[in-house]
């Protein structure tokens, strides 16, 4: 069975499920029902909506605050071919021409392409030609994706992220189709802010999870989980995060339509090509489960690394390595430090140029966010004096910390590392580059960023995890990057970090894996102690 989680209004709140709110929510049901199906399973028959779909309908229409529906944003994350695209065009109906239908409506149905906004407009216009009815009510426009109700004059519009966030709307119901793919906030925020004095605003998301907690479906996922407003409701139905890939309840939990119209040998085939293909396991539980899972590997959720989080301080003088993973001078650079002892205990650093956080806030999280300067004011994020990162900052820090603790040795990405090193020199920093006889100082190790060196510390980080050696302090940057990090595999089953083909940064995931690949490597040279010749 399927298994929703959701959060329960309390008895003290204000909003109640009314007589009239069922009477709404049962003539929004009648209409859909009254639909055709136009392609796919069930095509040519009725749309018969399903028991998760219809509890999804009535926790929208049925709350009330006195004479208005109290519901303003609703979300629904489940995994894919679930049948959100007929859910999303038989709802937008239901408000053009049905009883949610007010006079001069906009209705948009969002998505983060062009092709994915024209199969939600096609499937309602299927809709519409299958009902001579609604036939004669609608007026279609394909040439712009739009449909206008004669008697109300109300307008609905498939948009696309790709040339979606001009301003302008003033929408009454606006539903985001697989939100969680969005590369950025900007459509979201445009819609969202754009509702003006409607008197029933209505946001509805229909998507998976996103792998990235900092990402605007996880917010919202996370918010409306929590029950705290009452006009936000969400249904999450997903799999158990440590669960077996071969676990068929858990596919249950996180395919509501398993066994209806969501095929059951399709799923089967592609959970048992993860289990043979370990490369193909986090895309299948993200998409097929709808687990917020990490794309660093296949064992790696983030119930995995957030159960590592914890708070154990490094202590002065203690024995520790140090991993560098420098940005272009306007990005974000990362320095790790952990422990040379069990378990790893890590010290996250990160900076960035004052004079691009606001743009690159923007950029990364969408228009209107401050996320970065938010994180420096909390101390998550240092911060750089003007337009880029002044390679003396880094290298004074790297000099501070030489002074605190014994540091083995440093661990670094060969990008712009001369800056660094021409600092040290200027500030009298003594260090060589391991191997190099005689060397004094700080021991530097070059880390090549390709699979030679990458795969086996993506294999000690994950080991690390896995068997709780180590210990973060829930950095916010450093789990961003964490649930950003894509891992490219070779023929041979090598992986390494990919920044090109991840969407944000994952500087802080670079840097952490390499600082427990070189500690792995230094404990694989390490030779056993001869105790015989110890005591003659």
């Amino acid at each position: 069975m399927a298994t929703i989680r959701r959060a329960s209004l309390p008895d003290s709140s204000p909003v109640k499920r009314t007589p009239d709110g069922r009477r709404r929510a049962l003539a929004v049901i009648k209409f859909i029902e009254r639909l055709t199906v136009p392609s796919g399973h069930g095509m040519g028959k009725p749309f018969k909506l399903q028991p998760f779909q219809k509890l999804f309908i009535r926790a929208i229409y049925e709350p009330h605050l006195g004479l208005r529906r109290a519901v303003r944003r609703a979300i629904l994350s489940m995994a894919r071919k679930n049948g959100k695209t007929a859910l999303i065009a038989a709802i937008v109906l239901a408000h053009l021409v049905g009883p949610e239908a007010v006079v001069h409506g906009e209705i948009y149905s969002a998505a983060n392409d062009r092709d994915q906004a024209a199969i939600v407009y096609k499937f309602a216009r299927q809709m519409v030609e299958l009902e001579p009815e609604l036939a004669k009510e609608i007026e279609l426009v394909p040439s712009t994706k739009t449909m206008v109700a004669r008697r109300t004059a109300s307008v609905y519009r498939a948009i696309s992220a790709e040339a979606g966030t001009k301003h302008g709307y003033l929408p009454s119901l606006v539903i985001y189709d697989e939100l969680a793919q969005a590369k950025n906030r900007d459509l979201y925020d445009v819609l969202d802010t754009s509702f003006g004095a409607r008197d029933e605003p209505l946001f509805i998301v229909i998507s998976t999870q996103s792998n990235d907690p900092e990402h605007i479906m996880s917010k919202l996922i996370d918010d409306g989980l929590s029950g705290v407003d009452p006009a936000i409701v969400c249904h999450l139905y997903a799999a158990a995060e440590d669960c077996e890939l071969a676990d068929e309840k858990q596919w249950h939990k996180a395919n509501p339509a398993l066994g209806k119209f969501r095929d059951y040998e399709d799923l089967a085939t592609a959970i048992r090509k993860a289990i043979r293909m370990p490369a193909e396991e986090p895309k299948v539980r993200n998409l097929f489960l709808n687990q917020r899972v990490s794309s660093i590997a296949s064992q790696i959720s983030r119930a995995e690394w957030m159960a590592c989080a914890g708070d154990a301080p490094l202590a002065q003088g203690e024995e520790v390595y140090l991993a560098l993973d420098l940005s272009s001078t306007v990005d974000l650079t990362a320095l790790m430090i952990g422990s040379v002892d069990d378990p790893c205990r890590i010290e996250p650093h990160f900076w960035k140029p004052r004079d691009h956080l606001t743009e690159h806030s923007s950029r990364d999280f969408g228009s209107g966010s401050h996320r970065y300067r938010e994180w420096a004011e909390a101390g998550h994020l240092k911060i750089s004096p003007g337009k880029s990162i002044n390679p003396e900052v880094i290298a004074l820090f790297i000099a501070e910390m030489t002074q605190r603790y014994k540091v083995k040795g440093m661990a670094y990405d060969r990008w712009r590392i001369n800056d660094i090193l021409r600092e040290f020199d200027r500030i009298g920093l003594q260090a060589y580059e391991d191997g190099e006889k005689g060397g004094d100082g700080l021991r530097l190790v070059p880390w090549g960023q390709g699979f030679k060196d990458m795969g086996p510390a993506i294999d000690a980080l994950e080991l690390a995890i896995i068997e709780r050696k180590l210990i973060h302090p829930g950095n916010p940057v450093l789990n961003w990057n964490m649930a950003n990090a894509v891992a490219t595999t070779d023929p041979a089953g090598n992986r390494k970090l990919d920044k090109d083909k991840a969407r944000f940064r994952i500087d802080g995931a670079v840097s952490i894996a390499m600082l427990l690949g070189l500690r792995a490597r230094d404990r694989g040279n390490e030779k056993p102690i001869d105790i015989a010749a110890l005591i003659g």
